[in-house]
């Protein structure tokens, strides 16, 4: 017969007294626990009642502190699943959170390698069809003297040079710099000098500073390499100094990588301060340098893009620069400028990282939510000996910091794992990632998560205990009745957030999903599969001019293409998605420019390039063996060329002058190709003209002599990068190779930005589904467990199972669709913060709502099918007996 509930309350206290630890038949406690009159737990010893008046003075917290936590940490080991379950969710949610962190500081927040980096800022000149590109020297000259804002400026340039001493020469990138640049930026050489004056110039001395990479792998950090010489493109040169560790230039973070080494720009140009002229004529002037410059004391960007804006409005009103170019300059901020969008990436996807914390603490708290049910009546026994609901509040919140702090040390070591993974995967291309690292400042954040997630996971749990009630809590108990509806009530809100933010992250996975199959899907003008790129240089030393360099392209592409397997061979000077190509001014035969020129995009090819690209040919023929130094100019333009500027004539047989060359050294188009996204896969085509190298020596005059050999095959493109190096060495052991890599390869990398962010954002949102359909699963098991009872006579009365599961499964329906109503929600407002990484899909698109609510929608039902089904088949007379 069961005990009224004044009975069992009356024998619950009498086993709580014992005073030797023993247990016996009628002490509901685990073994050898007994209650103190305060409500503690003794363990093993004898009881002591005490005032617990004194616990609702708050006196005691400190001391209670050291058997809170041995009791919570016993309390723990007693339920090994519970435990590791709530550990590995927090230490999940921790290690993310952290790893991120790591990468934010080390992008974002760390300082730059400059003196007071705040105030430098690059300078980019633009105008009409060019959002942004280089400076001519006179333009620099100007914005120096002319702009109040700028207190310094100067100017730097950027190449590859080989280094040809030894028996294994190498190509490293190369930066031409005006000898202010050291002295804006605040860097002074770790050994060493900076150039003089004097080297700057034109046939000045030929000295060079090294990296502290290129030091230590060439010189083993040998200090006495200042005044040695190397040999710099077959030709001797001075070292003068060594750079510190970390040092780069602001355009050197991600992208191609960071400079090695450091020559003297040495420009053409003397300084005279004069007012510009031939700068801003209708041509725009050579544009070939990037500009930095330190903002004066107390200026700002935005403060030097208005003088700017007033310095071009006046040359307009001089007749100076044609309106109609809206040519302009502006400043941007280094920092900015290092880290480009990859900010917006980041602080997207940290959200989203705090998203999936929030959901490891919402796990948590449903099971100690649910924990502390199956313990109301040890609660109760405890307020009845009378215990505060401070105590009790204390006592389950330090419960839970013991497993915060056991998730943070894990999720710790996870972090460390993680931060090795992030540095090891991330694309090349993005800037700082491999400085992020696990340093004191990413541990007190830890430390701070792991506080976080204490509180939020046991503030719940301490908030039930202290509305537990003796009498009533004995009562239902002991009858096994459902759950008090208030109680269920927070589980419930906890289904119903945690869906909520999983389905905002998956959304956010989705929209990144479909941006990259967009960029993966767009026509880029060439056929990548099957294609291996690496690029070379044949400098003057040893190729002394354009008659010896076309006559080595010519040799090598005969030799690359008897190799077994190779189907075609071409060489370009830039290949596309690689970078900017720049433009050159050209008179064109049929079409008079608004205003003095009609720019397009120059690309110097050799024959055999377009069909080892695969650019697919519209019209006339392509560059062949027949276009060689002596022969007739012949040019091949794009698609976009002929729209722009012949494009109600044939073009083909149309002159064209490069560079305001003579009109006996005029090109005449023989063939028009298909459009080329060199410069992004999402950018605006511009008009390309195509010419062969030897031509281009020709009109105007320029030897290309670094420049990419491509080669087609049927078979895996890598396979043949050793062959190609033995005929390399062949021709000239003394030239290296570099940037071996497949055409998918380059491709891949113009989209590393938004690949990277869906693959991390992807991976969180998984994490955060997974997590929320175990959330989902323990507490809809709970519920459904503490209506056994009901669900025991509703089996006797005749219900089938099918109805059982059903009646199980409809509350939790309910807050599933609250959580996807909200969720959406949330997710049209958040999503839009990922408008400017999205392209072909807009913030709002409805089929990836529709397939992420089903997704999350269906997951969630079948988290709580399980317990339901459980629920139903148990069996009514076992379930009656035990309440």
């Amino acid at each position: 017969m069961a005990l009224s509930a004044t009975a069992r309350w009356r024998r619950l206290s009498e086993a709580a007294r014992c005073d030797d630890g023993s247990t016996s038949d009628s002490n509901p406690l685990a073994p050898r626990d007994c209650l103190t009159a305060d409500g503690d737990i003794h363990h093993g010893g004898t009881l002591q009642f005490q005032n617990a008046a004194r616990d609702a003075r708050g006196t005691r917290w400190f001391n209670d502190l050291a058997p809170d936590i041995r009791h919570a940490r016993r309390s723990l080991r007693r339920r090994p699943l519970f435990t590791l379950v709530a550990v590995l969710t927090l230490a999940l949610g921790i290690a993310a959170s952290t790893t991120l962190f790591s990468v934010v500081k080390a992008v974002l927040v760390a300082p730059l390698p400059y003196r007071d980096s705040n105030s430098l800022v690059m300078i980019w000149s633009a105008w009409k069809g060019f959002d942004r590109t280089w400076l001519s020297y006179d333009e620099y000259e100007a914005y120096e003297t002319e702009i109040p804002a700028i207190a310094n400026a100067a100017i730097f340039s950027d190449g590859v040079v080989n280094l040809t001493e030894g028996d294994q020469p190498e190509r490293v990138r190369v930066g031409l710099v005006q000898q202010d640049v050291f002295d804006i930026l605040g860097a002074s050489p770790l050994l060493g000098r900076v150039f003089t004056a004097e080297e700057d110039r034109p046939n000045g001395s030929n000295v060079i500073m090294l990296s502290h990479a290129l030091w230590q792998r060439r010189y083993q950090s040998d200090t006495s390499v200042v005044g040695r010489t190397m040999q710099v493109n077959g030709q001797a040169a001075t070292i003068i100094g060594v750079m510190p560790e970390g040092f780069r230039l602001p355009l050197d973070f991600g992208g191609d990588g960071p400079t090695l080494a450091w020559r003297p720009l040495a420009t053409d140009a003397e300084r005279n301060g004069a007012m510009p002229g031939p700068a801003f004529s209708p041509g725009g002037g050579s544009h070939g340098f990037y500009g930095v410059a330190r903002l004066a004391p107390g200026a700002t960007s935005a403060q030097a893009d208005q003088q700017l804006q007033a310095f071009f409005a006046a040359r307009v009103a001089d007749g100076s620069v044609p309106a109609e170019m809206q040519f302009r300059a502006f400043t941007v901020p280094v920092a900015a400028q290092v880290t480009g969008r990859i900010r917006t990436t980041l602080l997207v996807v940290f959200g989203a990282v705090g998203f999936v914390l929030l959901i490891a603490c919402a796990n948590v708290a449903g099971l100690l939510l649910v924990r502390g049910e199956a313990r109301r009546r040890e609660l109760a026994v405890r307020v009845a000996l009378g215990a505060t609901p401070a105590r009790l509040s204390r006592q389950l919140l330090t419960e839970s910091v013991v497993l915060a702090c056991a998730g943070g040390a894990l999720g710790i070591v996870l972090s460390a794992i993680g931060v090795a993974v992030v540095r090891a995967t991330a694309p090349g291309d993005l800037p700082r990632f491999d400085e992020a690292r696990l340093d004191a400042t990413v541990l007190l954040f830890a430390l701070a998560s792991t506080a976080c997630a204490a509180v939020i996971a046991g503030v719940l749990p301490a908030l039930q205990a202290s509305h537990v009630s003796p009498t009533g809590d004995l009562k239902d108990g002991g009858r096994g009745a459902t759950t008090g509806v208030s109680r269920l009530r927070w589980r419930q809100a906890l289904v119903s957030t945690e869906i909520a933010l999983a389905l905002v992250l998956v959304c956010g996975a989705g929209l990144m999903v479909r941006t990259v199959s967009s960029l993966l899907s767009v026509d880029a003008g060439i056929r990548p599969a099957g294609v291996l790129t690496m690029r070379l240089s044949t400098p003057a030393a040893f190729y002394p001019d354009s008659v010896a360099v076309e006559r080595f392209h010519r040799e090598l592409t005969r030799q690359v293409q008897a190799l077994p397997g190779v189907t075609a061979v071409g060489t370009v000077r830039n290949l596309p998605l690689s970078g900017p190509m720049g433009d050159w001014g050209l008179g064109i035969e049929g079409y008079v420019p608004p205003h003095g020129s009609a720019p397009a995009d120059w690309q110097v090819v050799g024959p055999g390039y377009f069909e080892a690209m695969g650019l697919a040919l519209r019209r006339g023929r392509v560059l062949d063996a027949r276009d060689g130094m002596d022969a007739p100019l012949a040019m091949v333009v794009n698609e976009r060329f002929v729209e722009l500027y012949l494009p109600d004539r044939d073009p083909i047989g149309r002159r064209v002058m490069v560079g305001g060359s003579a009109p006996e050294k005029a090109y005449r188009i023989v063939g028009v190709v298909g459009n080329v996204r060199h410069n992004g896969l999402t950018t605006e085509v511009k008009a390309q003209f195509y010419a062969t190298v030897g031509q281009f020596a020709t009109a105007p005059g320029n030897t290309t002599r670094s420049f990419s050999l491509v080669v087609r095959t049927g078979a895996d493109p890598l396979a043949l990068a050793p062959a190609i190096r033995g005929v390399v060495r062949g021709m000239d052991a003394r030239l290296p190779i570099s940037d071996v890599h497949t055409m998918d390869d380059v491709l891949n990398a113009s989209i590393a930005e938004p690949r990277f962010a869906m693959g991390l954002l992807t991976l969180f949102g998984m994490l955060a589904l997974g997590l929320a359909a175990i959330g989902v699963f323990g507490i809809v098991a709970q519920i459904v467990a503490a209506r056994s009872h009901e669900f025991g006579i509703r089996a006797a009365l005749g219900a089938a199972p099918r109805q059982l599961v059903l009646l199980g499964v409809r509350g939790a329906i309910a807050q599933t669709v609250v959580g996807l109503v909200a969720g959406v929600a949330g997710a049209l407002v958040l999503t839009r913060a990922l408008r400017g990484m999205l392209e072909g899909v807009t913030p709002t698109d409805l089929p990836t709502f529709a397939t992420v609510v089903a997704i999350t929608g269906v997951v969630a039902l079948l988290a709580t099918i399980g317990p339901a089904r459980r629920a139903a088949k148990a069996d009514p007379m076992v379930v009656l007996h035990e309440g």
